[in-house]
């Protein structure tokens, strides 16, 4: 399912997105991307941190 609308953004952006799938999709889709950001940057902190001590 995310590998759809991942197509749809790379091909259309997300104007062809939100006219396609709709703001609700638009929206899930780009929260989906913040937080798997932000786990990737805990993961590298936390990573970090563990090392320097």
């Amino acid at each position: 399912m995310i590998k759809k609308y991942q197509l749809i953004l790379r091909e259309k952006g997300w104007k062809g997105l939100i006219a396609e799938a709709g703001w609700k999709v638009a929206v899930l889709l780009f929260m989906f991307f913040l937080i798997k950001g932000l786990a990737w940057l805990a993961v590298i902190y936390g990573g970090l941190k563990w090392f320097s001590s």
